[in-house]
């Protein structure tokens, strides 16, 4: 629910009194005034990654508990809850009690999370508005904020499930950044783009398509059949399993030669 709430509801604004800044994307970070502060203990560490991806809504103690905790909580689990609240506001956190639960006010603090949701929601935007350069400069800066998984370290089942959800939405955009590359011509840039991705994330098989499609037009087709040799012998081997069908006809038109690989569209109209 959160990450559709940060790209469609908005962010929280107005002037940024606390002068404090939080990193959720790779391990927690917290600053103040430049300065960075210890955030506490993991369990305070994750009530605070909890609270920052309900960013203007009150959160009520039982459901703190099933976030940090899911069904088997600790019998002390209120306890630590408020504790961890004590060790949140000693460093300036403004962390409130508002009737049905705690709220979270961040004010116009610099969150890494929302800068990212927002460049991202623009980007994707800008394709739809027909901006392409525009859409692969925002898609490109959301890129270089993500810097390691959501609350990297930190345990709890909205966690776990949040991490999953901002890996599989970070892919997304990635996929869209490098089909801008193709799209507007830039094929030869996207090669090292691409090859990172497909080192890092081998089953994602859109990288591997995009990335065999980049090296064809940028004459380098032996390549990318080479490529895909080397990833269907993996998926035989490891998997049991041949590449998906989207692979195996770019393969077929690349042994073909198909002229029309150099001009037809890579921007999916899938939302």
């Amino acid at each position: 629910m959160s990450g559709v709430l940060l790209r469609e509801r908005g962010f929280l604004g107005g002037d940024d009194t606390s002068g404090m800044s939080f990193r959720l994307l790779g391990p927690l970070r917290v600053r103040h005034a430049g300065r960075l502060l210890d955030p506490g203990p993991p369990r305070q560490q994750a009530l605070l990654a909890v609270l920052l991806l309900r960013p203007g809504l009150e959160t009520g103690v039982e459901q703190l508990v099933e976030s940090l905790w899911g069904e088997e909580p600790p019998a002390y689990a209120k306890n630590l809850i408020q504790k961890s609240v004590s060790g949140l506001r000693g460093l300036g956190v403004r962390l409130e009690w508002a009737g049905g639960g705690y709220l979270l006010d961040v004010g116009g603090a610099d969150v890494d999370l929302y800068t990212y949701e927002r460049l991202a929601a623009a980007g994707l935007a800008a394709v739809r508005a027909g901006d392409l350069v525009e859409a692969a400069r925002l898609l490109e800066e959301a890129r270089t904020m993500s810097t390691g998984p959501l609350g990297e370290g930190l345990e709890g089942p909205m966690l776990e499930r949040e991490r999953l959800y901002r890996q599989e939405r970070f892919l997304a955009d990635m996929e869209v950044r490098a089909e801008l590359e193709l799209e507007l011509g830039r094929h030869r840039n996207a090669v090292p783009y691409l090859q990172y991705a497909v080192h890092k994330y081998p089953l994602r098989e859109r990288f591997l398509w995009l990335l065999m499609l980049a090296l064809h037009r940028s004459d380098r087709g032996n390549e990318a059949l080479t490529l895909y040799a080397a990833q269907r012998g993996r998926l035989v081997e490891e998997l049991g399993v041949e590449p998906g069908p989207a692979l195996r006809t770019l393969q077929e038109r690349l042994l073909l030669q198909d002229p029309e690989l150099m001009v037809m569209p890579v921007l999916r109209q899938d939302g």
